[in-house]
């Protein structure tokens, strides 16, 4: 029976086009790009602009989902764009998690470095730019930072309106499309209703609390719906609202990842290239 469970969920893969989930999806990345283009310092624009090669934000948003488009030609690069923090641990180990300095909280670490060292080329630094915009957009996706041996939910099989896909697209994609289908009219939007306190509290910690911070919120508000069900053989039914229900949970997590990757940028381009 179980064997025929899993063939059926394979069939429905093949049927339904269900690919490996990378996070946020297109639009979720572009709005982070718009908002952290907003909370640039001018000294920062000026140098995110001239190795990106464009004027912003339209440069930081074209490249917000390069490191998706070459995952596969470098697999290599795979484990950058997340942290599987177990689901019922206390949060971040890096000896467990990020073995070797393999996964996105070192990642953002070291290209932040990178991006900072004015005796690496501009090649170099581009590149670490690259990833960087898209990696602090990654850990801020709750399902990049928790894992319940289901790899981050690409494995807990769900049915959505009638469409086969898995949670972690779920999250990726149909809640982040519940904000609006204009990356940067809904970047303007959660932009404007930032308030100076948050902004503040949020660009407290680094990259290792905000992954917790993830963590946390997959732990509260995504793992528990699945306890008990038996999505690894069967599709979880989610209710038609699931995606605008959980949007604003999203909206808040591409908010803070907007705000602290300006202040990462802010950081490291503090002052204007000599």
């Amino acid at each position: 029976m179980r064997g025929l469970a899993g063939a059926l969920i394979v069939a429905l893969s093949l049927v339904s086009g269900i690919t490996p989930a990378f996070a946020w999806g297109a639009e979720g990345h572009r709005i982070v790009a718009f908002i952290a283009a907003s909370e640039l310092t001018p000294p920062a624009r000026a140098e995110v602009s001239r190795l990106l090669g464009g004027s912003l934000p339209r440069a930081m948003v074209r490249v917000s989902t390069w490191a998706d488009a070459i995952r596969r030609d470098r697999p290599h690069t795979a484990p950058w764009h997340y942290v599987d923090i177990p689901f019922g641990s206390s949060g971040y180990v890096a000896a467990r998690d990020c073995r070797e300095g393999n996964c996105v909280v070192a990642q953002i670490e070291r290209d932040t470095r990178r991006i900072a060292d004015r005796e690496l080329t501009d090649a170099v630094r581009a590149r670490a730019l690259r990833f960087l915009i898209h990696f602090v957009a990654d850990e801020h996706q709750p399902l990049h930072a928790a894992n319940d041996h289901d790899r981050g939910g690409n494995e807990v099989h769900v049915v959505l309106n009638g469409r086969h896909t898995n949670l972690h697209a779920v999250w990726d994609d149909a809640v982040v499309r519940a904000l609006g289908r204009s990356p940067a009219r809904v970047a303007r939007r959660l932009e404007a209703r930032i308030t100076p306190f948050e902004r503040a509290r949020w660009q407290q910690g680094n990259p290792v609390d905000w992954a917790n911070n993830s963590f946390a919120i997959a732990s509260r508000d995504i793992f528990p719906l699945l306890h008990g069900r038996s999505y690894r053989y069967a599709p979880l039914i989610l209710p038609p609202d699931y995606a605008r229900r959980n949007a604003p949970i999203a909206a808040r997590q591409l908010e803070k990842a907007g705000v602290r990757l300006a202040l990462l940028l802010n950081r490291a381009f503090a002052t204007a290239r000599p």
